[in-house]
């Protein structure tokens, strides 16, 4: 790690000179190297970087990397352009690299492949991670990592990675960017990005997060991400390496009802308004664990839509001479998304008083099968039922929906309640009288009575 006083060192030859000598002692052992992360945060803007390129493939596993800060000096130097290439050749030269990551405010298109000599292996990934860089440049890693299960992309914004010229103009990106192994994607954005949505389509994405910082401005992409899904959605896969848009089947139509197979949706700071009901339809067969914090604003007419209706319930309860066809259809159009077992509403609720704890007993009434006797904690109809519940209301006028979840929360309920002035109703599970095993026991002050 080269940081902290590394940047205030006096800039001489022979300070200079010595300052990568740790690191020249241990790429004698390059070869070795299996899991490594470096940081040069805080290089001197004259510093000299004298690398040592592989001339045989490397043994790297995963690789992670702190690029240092821009400084206007840095260009006469030509430290950016040196870095940058070394690093993509430790990377070129490792074919079992499978887990990368960038982190810090360097620009980091030189390790692309779009105007560098070196490039790292993004077709082999499985893992990537990162930070602050464009949404063109996060498109082009992408369209070029086809083995990916996990992303993680933060500070997606509009970022110049790198200056448009005669000899490097910017990349040519595909309409339709497919990744068929993606299993589980986190974006980070400080501002829209107009034009991220529009090209991915992950058919197989099980898990999939949505952060707008509060300090940039709101984000308005609501319709853009239900047509993210629904093209998802539209999409069979033949097999790892080939896709078939269904559309192409339906001579150019997108007819599918249903998204990605996304298990668990968080969404932070997005003003979805409207469109977050069409998410939960698009995603209502499969979605069990939903978490919506901040100005997602959902309202009685959500909450409807989340609520299991009385005569559902005595259907599930004590089924009838209905046919079972006839219950699932009825089911699909009272109530979305009937696997939910987990669910965290935090200030972002404008629906009255009394609605939300309503359309939680709805599914906490609803019947589980006995795990203990070779079931899946699943009843028969494909129905599950709440078993953790956090919400944070944004205004005190909630005293039914408190009373109610008070109730709920005695009666073995999972998770808490936090009103606007700071009350907290938080209850734990009690199995055969005895506390979790990870919440602690203290004992008594030796005060007290």
């Amino acid at each position: 790690m080269y940081q902290g006083t590394n940047a205030n060192l006096e800039e001489d030859h022979y300070t200079m000179s010595k300052l990568f000598r740790p690191l020249e002692t241990l790429l004698v052992h390059l070869s070795r190297w299996r899991n490594v992360y470096l940081d040069f945060s805080d290089l001197p803007p004259n510093a000299q970087f004298a690398p040592y390129v592989p001339s045989e493939n490397l043994m790297l596993e995963k690789f992670a990397m702190r690029t240092f800060k821009f400084h206007p000096r840095f260009a006469s130097y030509e430290l950016i352009s040196t870095y940058m290439d070394w690093i993509s050749s430790l990377a070129e030269y490792s074919p079992a690299l499978r887990d990368f990551a960038s982190y810090g405010t360097g620009h980091i298109s030189r390790l692309s492949g779009f105007n560098s000599f070196y490039s790292v292996p993004w077709k082999s990934l499985t893992t990537l991670k990162l930070e602050h860089v464009s949404e063109t440049l996060a498109l082009y890693i992408l369209q070029r990592s086809s083995s990916l299960i996990f992303c993680d992309l933060t500070g997606l914004a509009h970022y110049p990675d790198w200056i448009p010229d005669l000899q490097h103009a910017a990349p040519q990106l595909r309409e339709e960017i497919v990744l068929p192994k993606l299993r589980a994607l986190s974006v980070t954005a400080e501002q829209d990005i107009d034009r991220f949505w529009g090209h991915l389509i992950l058919p197989n994405l099980e898990e999939l997060e949505i952060w707008m910082l509060s300090s940039a401005r709101q984000w308005h992409q609501g319709e853009e991400l239900v047509q993210f899904l629904r093209r998802s959605g539209s999409v069979a896969v033949v097999d790892s390496d080939m896709v078939t848009p269904t559309s192409f089947l339906t001579h150019g139509s997108l007819t599918s009802t249903r998204g990605p197979p996304i298990s668990r949706l968080v969404l932070r700071n997005c003003n979805m308004r409207s469109r977050l009901a069409s998410v939960a339809r698009l995603l209502s067969d499969s979605l069990r664990d939903l978490r919506v914090i901040d100005t997602a604003m959902l309202d009685d007419a959500f909450m409807e839509l989340l609520t299991f209706p009385e005569r559902i319930i005595e259907q599930i309860v004590a089924p009838t001479a209905q046919s079972n066809m006839e219950q699932s259809m009825e089911r699909k159009e009272t109530a979305l998304c009937p696997r939910l077992e987990q669910l965290t509403l935090r200030r972002c609720i404008t629906a009255s008083d009394g609605r939300t704890s309503q359309m939680i007993q709805s599914r906490v009434l609803l019947p589980v099968a006995d795990s203990s006797h070779g079931g899946d904690d699943e009843s028969d109809l494909g129905v599950c039922k709440l078993r953790s519940v956090r919400l944070e209301f944004s205004n005190p006028d909630h005293a039914e929906d408190v009373d109610l979840l008070r109730e709920m929360y005695k009666a073995g309920l999972d998770g808490e309640v936090v009103m606007q002035k700071g009350v907290l109703l938080s209850y734990k599970k009690v199995k055969s009288g005895k506390m979790s095993a990870h919440v602690p026991v203290l004992d008594k002050p030796s005060s007290w009575a």
